[in-house]
């Protein structure tokens, strides 16, 4: 009833699971094609299956009309994808959509899609989004997935908007939030004989004075027992807040759990630098693609990434010469196994090789410099990076945006949302998880970051254990 009171032209909904929302929209279509002549409307899921499913609603819708009712608009055209009706108007379902202008497009899921599956949602935005014309309906209703892809981002400005009270045009986002404590009694069930876990108890007790809202037992009660069974999913399948639900767990995730860990142990927070400790880096190379840095210090047993640097179409020497201003203490820098490749047009003279990576940077005032041999089995060095995580202090820095940093907020990402989202390849076809991990902009960020693990355990470093020898000297500029 809220949605359908407060709907605007373009919406975009965030909520727990089984609400009702994608039946409420099909009958909103339902009605639209019925009762008005050439109308088009577009359902779009994550998968062609789910898709037809929510097709079906609006047959279903159809047939138990009145036999009366039916006769004055018949449907002559019944497939799995498609319904046309004698008036001409349609509704089509699919994983995405071009050509017809439509007046009202459904998009179902859009949390996992862009996660998953982040061409497809190109797809979906590029072409389906612009079929709709200045005036006509869209709802984009998930779950969340994280912080990344179009969902997150749509979900953001929506709400920024909402917050700052700014007026919407016709192709802004209303934000829609619909948590698992919203009143209605779905979400509830007989407390008599249910334990209230302490987790949960401080859990409600946070959510009660975040909200200003009394959680009724029943409604307690719902959450204890299906928290025994979601365990870390229910944050994103039953979320409480907006931000609880861009926080949970990553499907496919490798490293995301043992990120909910470290915040959850206090293991993210404002950790500074020490000036009188050395400061590590480890680096994931690219120029069109992003070069990554990790800064880290091992002080008193603990490793403490203090800082995270990343951006594009600049090359290595660049980034060493921003860090350098900080005139830290620098001790070991540990490169991925392409620092000893040969970089063309490094030679100074016709009769010189080409320099290396770690050849140029040894040469502006990098020392200590460490390759980190290719590893055969990514699955070996995932596992190596899972194992030395929960050992790990890392500072809130390590979100932030470097001032000289040319990216924009729509491609930049922070070290540690690149390690959440560091996951598995969907396999679109089986329906299930590659063993492979995924190519994109949060594979840098991880990358790096393994760089650092590798390198440390191949020069003198264990997991929790000593430090390898690091020059505590400061290292005097060169001349350029």
């Amino acid at each position: 009833m809220d949605l359908w009171l407060n709907r605007w032209y373009w919406n975009i909904i965030l909520k727990d699971r089984q609400r009702g929302f994608s039946t409420l929209i099909a009958m909103i279509m339902a009605d639209t094609v019925f009762w008005n002549k050439n109308q088009k409307c577009g359902i779009i899921d994550i998968t062609l299956k789910d898709a037809m499913r929510k097709l079906g609603k609006i047959k279903y819708a159809y047939d138990n009309l009145p036999e009366d009712i039916k006769a004055k608009n018949p449907l002559i055209t019944d497939s799995k994808q498609e319904l046309v009706w004698k008036n001409g108007s349609s509704v089509y379902c699919g994983t995405s959509h071009r050509g017809d202008t439509l007046q009202i497009l459904h998009i179902s899921e859009f949390g996992k899609i862009s996660a998953r599956a982040p061409e497809q949602a190109r797809e979906i935005i590029t072409g389906a989004i612009n079929t709709l014309k200045i005036g006509q309906t869209l709802f984009i209703e998930s779950t969340a997935e994280g912080k990344s892809g179009r969902f997150y981002e749509y979900c953001q400005k929506a709400q920024d908007m909402m917050l700052s009270k700014a007026k919407l045009t016709k192709q802004s986002f209303k934000f829609f939030f619909y948590g698992w404590w919203e009143d209605g009694n779905d979400n509830e069930m007989n407390p008599e004989g249910v334990s209230i876990s302490r987790d949960n108890e401080k859990y409600f007790k946070n959510l009660e004075r975040k909200l200003n809202i009394t959680l009724s037992e029943p409604k307690k009660a719902f959450y204890q027992i299906k928290s025994d069974t979601m365990k870390g999913d229910m944050c994103r399948e039953y979320p409480g807040t907006p931000a609880e639900a861009f926080d949970a767990s990553i499907e496919g995730a490798y490293l995301a759990s043992k990120i909910k860990e470290l915040r959850k142990k206090g293991q993210i927070s404002n950790i500074v630098h020490d000036p009188s400790s050395p400061v590590n880096t480890a680096w994931d190379i690219g120029l069109k693609d992003n070069t990554t840095c990790w800064l880290h210090q091992y002080i008193e047993n603990q490793h403490r990434f203090i800082g995270y640097i990343s951006g594009t179409d600049e090359d290595i020497l660049f980034y060493w010469a921003e860090l350098r201003k900080f005139n830290y203490i620098w001790g070991n820098h540990f490169l991925p196994h392409d620092g000893e490749t040969r970089r063309s047009g490094s030679a100074e003279s016709a009769t010189e090789k080409p320099k290396t990576l770690k050849m140029i940077l040894e040469k502006a005032g990098m020392q200590n410099v460490h390759t980190v041999p290719r590893i055969p089995n990514k699955y070996i060095s995932i596992q190596e990076t899972k194992l030395f995580l929960p050992q790990c202090f890392i500072s809130t820095a390590c979100e932030s945006q470097p001032k000289w940093s040319k990216e924009t907020s729509d491609t930049y990402k922070g070290g540690i949302t690149c390690l959440e989202n560091y996951r598995h390849e969907w396999d679109k076809k089986n329906g299930c998880w590659k063993d492979t991990p995924v190519k994109d902009w949060a594979g840098h960020g991880y990358d790096s970051f393994e760089t650092f693990v590798r390198g440390w355990a191949a020069h003198g470093g264990t997991v929790g254990g000593p430090a390898p020898k690091m020059r505590k000297k400061r290292q005097p500029t060169p001349a350029w």
